[in-house]
């Protein structure tokens, strides 16, 4: 068996298995210290989906990822088509940026990336198993991609982001198809690995729609939907080309990405015949008719669950949009499904602007198996076997976004069990990134996690615009910015992007409008970012910059607020419970809570008062029982 030695392994190359890559390689720093071991590296960074990036709450995740040295950032700034920042008209709180992207360029993007980080190494093949010594993991085996010979590659951490490979299953009717998504085969040795390891597996259930080929759609009888002009960009890097950048190993692979021609999406609709199909049909609907026996996104359902759901909408919104200026292929974003495919020639046919149109994909539903997520921690490692760590749609979430970040914490408290360093977690009052892994470590999902901003008690503090003065020094101590060009080309943003706000708030300070003190009239409903700008027109500072000024001197009273209330819970957020707690024979509990408790396991009173089925009073008489569990440990 040829074996390798590396310190931390990364199992997977879509959203969760590059950020978690990318993060270790960032902290670790060795010349092949990451190996990242995927089936095909040719499809790394491949957008499975819709290929698009951001969105509500999701764009903050972007942000926030970017802020801690991520890569997906740039990776849609390099191959956006589209982009737009959603809920523009509201609070700055609810903004959410989102780009269309080339699905071609952006996974060349995040290869070009990755191929110029000399940490990392990139190995075709599949994981048979995780090799145990001592209750630690110490390796795993890999089947090299088109072969019999097994590699053994030696760690000290390893990285699980599986996607919906483990022991995937594609649907469309009564065809069944295993694989991960069209023309890629399951991962099955690792769910049995994983099972005679003694972890707990569920199985869920995502979708996609059909694609159509745009010249045969009538496109030009559609509503039009461009993007901004001009776009903001997710990474704070994006279109810098200092000294310190060209400086980077990685520099070379950022200056080979144009800047993409913008395109337009189109929008159409469903209609009220072919929902009559779609009901005529249910019974060749394999979620209707028990052949997928999982549970899908609630938030983002099948065109079949719609009708079902709102009998009385008479249609639905579809948005159609490019997949690359490559192809000529066409998401149609509102109608993913799995019903057979001549049901689909009739939903597709009967939108207005399609009834000609050409399905070159069929929409389909994949089913697959994840690790319930109440056995990890909030660093994305298991409670069971330490060095193991999860991320992505393994721990019951969908989304490239909620892959991403967490595979940039997974990565990154790999890098540190690797280093024999402690797990480092993000608390929901810093980043959306905290708000996600809190969520999958005290709750069952039932179907797959999306990130919403309803999700955040401290949305007001945790904005899209703000994401680098909450995380950029944060990362740089971690050792996530890494000491290339890139990471001093982020520091070097920071201070500009710091010096312009304090700037600004001097000069909001000074100012006055109509006779009244800038500082207060800022906070009327009506006086919007112009009129800000307007109040100050010597001023020179990036867009950034302003939008940020604007927002949190907009919010003020509510971020004082929001302040004060996490400064006074931070001692019981964060206030330790011991973890060798038998909870089960703590009697004076009631069951409900015993029973909680035991599950999930959580790390701090915090994480306690969020688990279902714990009461206030619960937390009242657990703070006694940890003060005489502790007393009583002391005294033996």
């Amino acid at each position: 068996m040829l074996g390798d030695r590396f310190e931390v392994v990364v199992v997977g190359g879509g959203h969760a298995g590059v950020e978690a890559a990318w993060a270790a390689a960032g902290v670790l720093g060795a010349p092949r210290s990451v190996a990242l071991v995927t089936m095909n590296p040719g499809v790394i960074g491949a957008m499975s989906c819709n290929p698009a990036i951001g969105g509500l709450a999701k764009g903050q995740l972007v942000r926030e990822i970017d802020a801690m040295g991520g890569l997906m950032g740039l990776a849609a700034d390099a191959s956006s088509i589209n982009s737009k920042v959603l809920s523009e008209s509201k609070g700055p709180a609810v903004h959410g940026p989102r780009a269309q992207c080339d699905k071609f360029a952006y996974a060349r993007a995040v290869q070009g990336l990755l191929n110029a980080r000399p940490e990392i190494c990139i190995i075709a093949g599949g994981v048979e198993s995780i090799r145990v010594e001592q209750g630690r993991v110490y390796a795993v085996e890999v089947r090299a991609s088109g072969t019999s010979t097994l590699r053994q590659l030696s760690c000290q951490s390893v990285v699980l982001t599986t996607g919906t490979f483990m022991r995937g299953l594609m649907h469309t009717g009564d065809d069944r198809t295993p694989g991960g998504r069209h023309g890629e085969a399951p991962a099955g040795p690792i769910a049995s690995a994983l099972v005679s390891l003694g972890f707990e597996l569920g199985r869920l259930k995502t979708g996609t729609p059909p694609r159509l080929r745009r010249a045969s759609i009538r496109w030009d009888d559609l509503e039009p939907q461009w993007g901004d002009d001009p776009a903001r960009p997710f990474s704070e890097l994006s279109g810098r080309r200092d000294a310190a950048l060209a400086a980077s190993s990685a520099a070379p692979s950022l200056d080979r990405f144009p800047v993409l021609a913008q395109a337009d999406c189109r929008q159409t609709r469903t209609c009220a015949a072919a929902h009559e199909v779609i009901r005529a049909n249910l019974h060749r609907a394999p979620m209707f008719t028990g052949q997928i026996e999982s549970i899908g996104p609630r938030y983002c359902p099948s065109i079949e669950d719609k009708v079902v759901r709102f009998a009385d909408r008479t249609e639905h919104g579809v948005f159609l949009e490019p997949e690359s200026h490559e192809s000529d292929w066409i998401y149609c974003n509102g109608i993913s499904t799995s019903l057979p495919r001549d049901v689909q020639d009739v939903i597709v046919r009967s939108m207005p602007g399609c009834s000609d149109a050409e399905i070159v994909r069929y929409g389909y539903a994949v089913e697959y198996d994840m690790v319930r997520p109440h056995q990890i921690f909030a660093t994305g490692e298991t409670r069971r076997l330490p060095g193991l760590f999860l991320a992505g749609q393994i721990n019951g979430t969908s989304g490239y976004e909620e892959a991403a970040a967490q595979g940039l914490v997974a990565g990154l408290n790999a890098a540190r069990h690797a280093r024999g360093l402690d797990g480092v977690t993000i608390g929901r009052d810093e980043a959306y990134i905290g708000v996600l892994m809190d969520d999958l470590v005290t709750k069952t999902p039932l179907e797959p996690y999306r990130m919403f901003t309803s999700r955040a008690e401290h949305r007001l503090l945790l904005r899209a615009d703000n994401a680098p003065d909450r995380l950029t020094a944060r990362a740089g101590a971690l050792g996530l910015l890494g000491c290339t060009g890139l990471g001093e080309a982020r520091r070097r943003a920071l201070s500009e992007r710091t010096g312009e706000i304090d700037a600004l708030n001097r000069l909001v300070d000074a100012a006055r409008v109509d006779g009244e003190p800038l500082a207060k009239v800022i906070r009327r409903t009506e006086f919007s970012l112009g009129h800000f700008r307007q109040a100050l027109p010597g001023a020179s500072a990036s867009r950034g910059a302003w939008l940020t000024v604007y927002a949190a001197r907009r919010y003020e009273p509510l971020l004082r607020k929001q302040q004060a209330d996490i400064r006074r819970n931070a001692a019981s957020e964060h206030r330790p419970l011991p973890s060798d707690a038998d909870y089960a024979r703590w009697d004076s509990l009631r069951a409900e809570a015993r029973a909680a408790l035991d599950k999930f396991r959580p790390a701090t009173f915090g994480q306690a008062g969020r688990l279902e089925g714990i009461t206030p009073a619960d937390l009242t008489l657990l703070s006694v029982l940890v003060e005489r569990h502790r007393r009583s440990g002391a005294a033996g």
